[in-house]
């Protein structure tokens, strides 16, 4: 019987699940991922963190104890750097002894250690450890290793034609599904970016009228459809065009970095705000609504410097919707309408 790997779909799972899949679906082994976020699941994280977490670390907890009894290991990495310029925030360094001293009755813990400050070969070397506690071989564990890498840039190419996680996940699924030739397989991806990339061309040439919104944060406060009480959903029922951090490609991203009066302690923040600048740059939204969650230490100072850059950039209409668990989705829809409305009579049109 295979070893069963579970993922938490929180917090890192939006950025590196199907790289992390790839992997360990490589190995052999069978990934279980726990369910879509629902009320049993922030209430289990709620009995099972600190009163002052944030949301994200709550319900990350939750996920976690969804998990305790359907798999032999849970995957918990400590993710500190993703680039040179800063580290991801505390709760990210802290995660695996979080999840050791809080959840009880879980099994054993996969927690590698990811930052690329400890040299070129860092990542790859935190995966070899990771394969030799599951009992592969080298040569398996890099060939695992390099598939997960191709399959991590091409859900990346997704993102950048403009679908959301869910939708690139899927897809990657399909093709992994269908195609049992690899060079086919490679082709067939290649191809089918290209045309995700023109089809997102043609739609927002055809949504040219439609209000353009930014909706940046941290992607698992953006792609969390409870957390954030099923905001995409609303923002798609009032007609506008939904544009993300995600779907700027991270050179564009980088490219946006000597704007910044100084970068920020925090990876997730940098990523949030050169986004923003890109989207000014490129003259590609009508307003910017930033989601934050509440007693989140870094969003403190990106929600108000994503404040005074709109005010300096023509005055584009910012939102700010703070979130935790006792958020209404009541309150949330009619902010949302509230503010769709105010973009429509600004631009001198009617809904």
């Amino acid at each position: 019987m295979a070893i069963r790997i579970g993922i938490p779909r929180a917090l890192a799972y939006y950025s590196f699940y199907p790289q992390w899949k790839t992997f360990f679906e490589e190995l052999g082994a069978e990934v279980v991922l726990s369910p879509l976020t629902n009320k049993h699941i922030v209430n289990e994280g709620i009995r099972n963190t600190v009163t002052d977490a944030c949301i994200p670390i709550k319900v990350y907890h939750g996920h976690v104890a969804s998990l305790a009894d359907k798999v032999d290991y849970i995957f918990v990495p400590r993710i500190v750097g993703l680039d040179h310029d800063a580290t991801l925030c505390p709760k990210f360094l802290g995660l695996p002894d979080m999840i050791k001293s809080s959840v009880k009755g879980i099994p054993l813990l996969l927690t590698p250690r990811f930052d690329v400050r400890d040299g070129r070969f860092a990542p790859v070397k935190a995966w070899m450890k990771v394969a030799k506690m599951l009992g592969a071989g080298y040569h398996q564990a890099l060939r695992a290793y390099r598939k997960s890498i191709k399959v991590k840039q091409y859900y990346e190419d997704l993102l950048t034609s403009r679908m959301l996680p869910e939708e690139a996940m899927s897809l990657l699924d399909k093709w992994a599904a269908s195609l049992k030739d690899e060079q086919k397989k490679l082709s067939d991806m290649k191809s089918s970016i290209a045309s995700a990339r023109a089809s997102s061309a043609q739609t927002l040439e055809s949504q040219n009228g439609n209000i353009r919104l930014a909706v940046v944060g941290y992607p698992y406060m953006i792609y969390d459809e409870f957390v954030n009480c099923g905001l995409l959903d609303t923002l798609k029922r009032l007609g506008t065009t939904i544009l993300t951090p995600e779907m700027v490609p991270a050179k564009a991203r980088q490219a946006q970095a000597k704007k910044q009066p100084k970068y920020l302690f925090w990876y997730y923040s940098n990523q949030v705000i050169r986004a923003v600048y890109y989207f000014f740059q490129e003259n590609m939204v009508d307003g910017v609504i930033h989601l934050t969650a509440f007693a989140c230490g870094p969003d403190a100072m990106v929600d108000k410097l994503l404040e005074l850059d709109c005010q300096k950039h023509g005055r584009i209409p910012y939102l700010s919707l703070c979130l935790d668990e006792h958020t209404g989705r009541a309150g949330i829809i009619t902010r949302l309408e509230a503010f769709t409305d105010m973009l429509v009579r600004k631009r001198g049109g009617k809904r």
